[in-house]
C-alpha cells in the first residue's frame, strides 16, 4: 500500500535578498500554502507579496530595474526548487 505524509516543512525554501546592509528571506513558491498562493494571484499590488517580507518603505525605494530583478530571480529560483513553470514575467 502506498503512503504519503503531507504538511508544511519545518524549513521553508527561501530566496535571500540583500538590500543595503540588510537581508530578507522570501519563501519560494513551493513553500507557500494554497491560501498564500491564492492571495498572491489576487493581489492588486504587484509587489504586495514581497512587502510581506521586505518593509514597504524599502520596496518603495527600489528602482524599477531592481524590482524586475527581484521578481525574475524569485520566479527562477521557485521554478528550480519546485520544477514548476510559473509562466511569463
Amino acid at each position: 500500500m502506498a503512503e504519503i505524509t503531507l504538511g508544511r516543512k519545518e524549513t521553508l525554501e527561501t530566496l535571500k535578498v540583500n538590500i543595503g546592509k540588510d537581508s530578507y528571506s522570501i519563501p519560494l513558491m513551493g513553500s507557500l500554502t494554497l491560501a498564500e498562493t491564492r492571495a498572491l494571484a489576487k493581489a492588486d499590488d504587484e509587489f504586495a507579496f514581497f512587502k510581506k517580507y521586505i518593509p514597504e518603505d524599502v520596496i518603495d525605494s527600489l528602482a524599477i530595474n531592481d524590482l524586475k530583478a527581484l521578481t525574475t530571480m524569485w520566479k527562477a529560483e521557485s521554478e528550480k526548487a519546485s520544477d514548476v513553470d510559473l509562466g511569463e514575467s
